[in-house]
């Protein structure tokens, strides 16, 4: 198992697949908190679920970051060859909305919680800024925002997963492997 850290032309390096499956995780971790809060027990254990929300909200955030920066130095290998052009041109609207919306759900969450005045911490470590001043309008804006485009991320990627499960179980192309680390 020879990794290599940089993409090569066929394959994503070590670096760009980690900050991926990162960025999965942390929305997987996102999409069942945001579950449990609507289903907590106390307003305690509530509390502590949104707090836990917001420091992986902003976790998510500084990953796709990261992985946008990095993607911008080690650009990525070119589409597997003999994809007809609508599925090219399809995959790289997907890849960019979930790009945009990964962004934009953090971001959302930051401004309805700043409007609302509730503030955040970074996994208690230190107190994150709030965006705006607090403001019910804008509250009610980005909370609604914030749903909306929970439900977008969650159906683009949902076809995102099944592309790259068509790829490999129907296709059998490399699109999918060469996403995992170490499976070449």
């Amino acid at each position: 198992m020879n990794a290599q850290l940089r993409n090569s032309p066929t394959s994503y390096g070590l670096v760009a697949q980690c900050l991926h499956w990162l960025v999965v995780a942390g929305v997987l971790v996102q999409f069942t908190w945001a579950w449990r809060i609507d289903e907590a027990d106390s307003v305690r254990q509530e509390f502590a679920l949104v707090n836990q929300h917001k420091s992986v909200g902003m976790t998510v955030l500084v990953l796709v970051v990261l992985r946008l920066a990095w993607r911008a130095f080690d650009r990525p290998p070119a589409p597997v060859a003999g994809r007809p052009r609508f599925e090219r041109v399809a995959a790289s609207v997907t890849h960019w909305a979930l790009y945009a919306l990964v962004l934009a759900m953090p971001l959302s969450g930051w401004v309805y919680t700043s409007a609302a005045g509730y503030g955040a911490e970074f996994f208690g470590l230190l107190d994150i800024p709030d965006l705006v001043g607090s403001d019910e309008r804008l509250e009610e804006i980005f909370g609604e925002l914030h749903e909306l485009l929970a439900g977008l991320l969650g159906g683009v990627a949902l076809l995102h997963a099944a592309a790259a499960l068509r790829h490999h179980f129907l296709l059998r192309d490399e699109v999918l492997r060469r996403m995992v680390p170490f499976w070449r």
